[in-house]
């Protein structure tokens, strides 16, 4: 009986070892996968559709009295999706389980979460994840006078002629044999959007 037990005991051992060494591989792939911005999809301030407006007077008069009305509201939510290329430059697959965000337009924090969205990335390959991000603009700006949360929303819509510059920090996390992986450092993507930059 003591030698079944030891056999089990170094047979669920190499098992183990097995298990490790497919949860660093994996973690290194994870800090190997590179991050950068696609596209903005979805954009929508006010509940007014904006992905394709270029300057206040390519919107139609009603589109632009909705949106010019949405300002003075107590409320003014921003909602898109944010598609990154996420590039595995390594030889073995990664697997992405979920990540922690915070997203940064103008050097203002906005908003931060989790992401629960599964993602495979096979060698040498690269695929889109696409993040849906939604916030309360006159929430985020609150004490700020109108003209500068105008400022801002005109801004990252690209209905002025200033662009923002948005960064999205990603922590990344991945399942490994039953074990979670999380990156140990934040990784910044930036890019800028707006005016000329869709």
């Amino acid at each position: 009986m003591k030698k079944t037990i030891s056999l089990l005991s170094v047979i669920l051992l190499f098992l183990s070892c097995d298990v490790a060494k497919q949860v660093a591989g994996s973690a290194y792939n994870l800090t190997q996968c590179q991050y950068t911005y696609k596209s903005i999809s979805g954009l929508n301030l006010g509940g007014v559709d904006l992905q394709s407006a270029t300057s206040l007077s390519s919107l139609n008069p009603l589109t632009a009295a909705s949106l010019l009305a949405s300002l003075s509201k107590s409320s003014l939510p921003l909602q898109f999706t944010l598609n990154l290329n996420v590039k595995n430059p390594g030889t073995q697959a990664a697997a992405l389980s979920g990540l922690q965000y915070i997203l940064e337009i103008d050097d203002v924090q906005m908003t931060e979460g989790l992401l629960n969205q599964q993602l495979s990335v096979a060698g040498g390959a690269t695929s889109t994840l696409p993040m849906q991000l939604s916030f309360d603009l006159k929430k985020v700006l609150s004490g700020q006078s109108a003209d500068a949360v105008k400022n801002m929303a005109f801004n990252f819509a690209g209905l002025s002629d200033t662009p923002s510059k948005v960064t999205i920090k990603l922590r990344p996390s991945m399942s490994v044999g039953g074990q979670v992986i999380t990156s140990p450092v934040y990784i910044p993507v930036s890019f800028t959007y707006g005016k000329g930059y869709k």
